[in-house]
């Protein structure tokens, strides 16, 4: 017996000691500045240390530790357990918890997708309309002291219903202050109207010369006419009530971008385009935006980070490089494929991501130039395409396109392809049976005119822009196999084309692989996201 009671005691004290170590470790991390990356790695230090860490932080959220709280959430998000939602939400009605710790709850449980404007916050809050206007307070001065926030601000935004994204740019209207211009300024250009209408009306309200400025900038800017009228209207009224245009720009100036790198074109024609610049007001530390673009309906995606240093820079594009290939590129290149990808947006009718207003504005001014939208056509030239055409090894060497690390994720993954591969398997396994010079040429006919053919156009877009990209890396040979590729896409039949055979023997092969592991995107496309 006194065996017992002595390990319950021992385990208790353990407890305890895990719960000090803890809580001395995120004392730690109170005031100091970090980056994302920097931010990252204490997190994994922190849950490193057992099973008492998520505990800890809900126990500390409870005692309402203003001063934790902003790393407690942190911590809280970086944990991703959605089994957090419930005992967050028991914290949220407490009455002893204060409205500054409950602002900061209502944050983790957006990453965790409750909409916060479903919730009964009037009640929750002890002083609803007071907090609200702190929060906002806060957020202008947060914009005023790093301009770099705006595009998180963007980013969450852009996912709020309709209404609330209306109601929230109303509000900051409400407070007719110059911090919120550069906010404002972005949201007038996005290709949401009735955003964009809401924002020139908020900019207006604040009826200062530099709000006068930004008005006749976003008049020459913008190219909806009915946000021009509304514009026109309300600069007019400025200039009634007496307003003297004052100039108002960024708080710095950005030089040219340290970097900019370029991947690889995947099998979902969508590459990457990644733009680094030194940060203007902090030493040794970098900003950086990356555009995610698909070559048919354009930018799909972009995200920043505000503050990365050297050695994180190297390490991400060292990272990378290990999934992909990449290459450095030139502004003026840079310029041609983003121009080229919001075409595409307009074109396709795919709305931009509110962040890339912020970034166009700054990229424009860093490499003094305007980005319009042109679709890119490469050209090749420096190389004899007719040679190349009649040159009967490049055409053989297309069958082996897919070795190489820049196509190797060039197959098809979709319902169809895992009913062929079914239909096709062999009995003896999840491999292709042996067919007949018939039955190849029956599924060969059938894949390419149900599922090749239909993109055609695009896959011969996204052997345009790979030949381009590896002219880039100076890899002469290889971009004449991919220029006959191109050349042959008239073959008839096309699916005597090499690269079309290779392309669907590996579309094959991968579906029999994955219905061998159990994965069926026929069954569970959510996996294949």
């Amino acid at each position: 017996m006194p065996k017992k009671n002595c390990e319950i005691s021992s385990k208790v004290d353990y407890s305890l000691l895990a719960k000090k170590q803890i809580l001395e470790f995120l004392e730690g991390l109170k005031g100091k500045d970090y980056t994302v990356k920097e931010l990252n790695r204490s997190m994994k230090k922190l849950f490193k240390m057992g099973k008492m860490v998520v505990p800890v932080c809900l126990s500390k959220l409870k005692e309402s530790d203003e001063e934790l709280a902003p790393i407690i959430c942190y911590a809280l998000e970086y944990a991703n357990d959605y089994s957090l939602v419930s005992p967050l939400m028991d914290i949220l009605i407490m009455p002893g918890v204060s409205d500054k710790v409950k602002t900061r709850i209502l944050s983790v449980l957006a990453h965790y997708g409750v909409d916060a404007t479903e919730l009964p916050l009037e009640y929750i809050l002890k002083d609803y309309n007071r907090i609200t206007r702190v929060s906002m307070m806060e957020m202008l001065e947060d914009i005023n002291r790093d301009y770099f926030l705006i595009p998180y601000i963007l980013e969450d935004l852009q996912d709020f219903p309709l209404e609330s994204k209306l109601n929230y740019i109303y509000d900051i209207g409400c407070y007719r202050m110059e911090k919120s211009i550069p906010l404002l300024e972005v949201l007038a250009k996005v290709d949401e109207a009735p955003v964009a209408e809401e924002a020139v009306k908020a900019i207006s309200k604040i009826k200062t010369g530099k709000a006068l400025f930004v008005l006749n900038r976003l008049l020459k800017q913008l190219k909806d006419e009915k946000v021009k009228k509304i514009i026109e209207r309300e600069i007019l009224r400025l200039k009634f009530s007496g307003i003297c245009e004052s100039t108002f720009e960024r708080p710095f100036k950005l030089k040219q971008p340290y970097k900019i790198l370029l991947t690889a074109i995947d099998g979902l024609g969508s590459r990457a385009l990644w733009v680094v610049w030194k940060h203007p007001l902090l030493k040794r530390k970098y900003c950086s935006v990356s555009f995610l673009i698909n070559i048919s309906s354009g930018i799909k995606d972009c995200w920043s980070v505000s503050r990365l240093s050297l050695k994180e820079f190297k390490e991400s594009s060292k990272d990378l490089s290990r999934t992909t290939v990449i290459a450095e590129i030139d502004g003026s290149y840079a310029i041609k494929l983003l121009e080229d990808a919001i075409w595409q947006n307009n074109k396709s009718g795919n709305p931009l991501p509110y962040q890339y207003y912020f970034w166009q504005g700054v990229i424009e001014d860093s490499l003094s130039t305007e980005i319009v939208p042109t679709p890119y056509i490469p050209d090749f030239n420096e190389y004899d395409l007719g040679e190349i055409k009649l040159n009967h090894n490049y055409l053989i060497k297309n069958f082996e396109l897919l070795n190489y690390p820049l196509f190797e994720d060039w197959f098809f993954s979709e319902p169809k392809v895992y009913d062929f591969a079914e239909e096709y398997k062999s009995k003896k396994g999840f491999f292709l049976k042996k067919l007949t010079l018939e039955k190849t040429e029956k599924l060969f006919f059938q894949f390419t005119e149900e599922i090749i053919l239909p993109r055609l156009n695009i896959l011969k877009r996204m052997l345009e822009l790979s030949a381009d990209f590896l002219r880039l890396l100076d890899e002469k040979e290889l971009v004449k196999v991919v220029l006959s590729a191109i050349l042959h896409l008239d073959m008839q039949p096309i699916y005597y084309h090499p690269l079309i055979q290779r392309i669907i023997i590996e579309s094959l092969k991968v579906a029999l692989t994955n219905l061998k592991n159990g994965f069926d995107i026929r069954l569970n496309p959510e996996v294949f996201d």
